[in-house]
């Protein structure tokens, strides 16, 4: 909500998460409903912000992001998220990385320093 409030009108989501109960007492674009309901974390952020703000350009992606010391499914699965951030970090002028974990970062940031 505070980047709408400084004129930010385009935005995409990125999350493979699923809403908790934890989540919308510290994050302002969930609801209650969203965890009950089990509601993706991407969906839900872009649709509330569609909600506050109707002309917004919100998107949502659903995207598990690779982490160092993680299993993947397949190394096919891996070069297609690897290849899916690249093509995000390259569409988009500002990237923040809100994510739970150091190691959910780490590519994100490799991909930042190289656009």
């Amino acid at each position: 909500r505070n980047l709408m409030g400084w004129g930010v009108r385009k935005m995409t989501f990125v999350d493979s998460g699923r809403v908790s109960l934890s989540n919308p007492v510290r994050q302002s674009l969930f609801t209650h409903q969203d965890a009950a309901d089990g509601r993706p974390k991407a969906q839900a952020a872009c649709e509330a912000v569609r909600a506050v703000m109707p002309d917004a350009e919100a998107a949502h992606v659903e995207l598990e992001i690779p982490m160092p010391g993680h299993p993947q499914q397949s190394v096919q699965g891996l070069r297609a998220a690897v290849q899916k951030l690249q093509d995000l970090v390259a569409s988009h002028d500002v990237v923040c990385m809100l994510t739970d974990s150091r190691e959910s970062r780490w590519l994100p940031s490799l991909l930042v320093a190289a656009a």
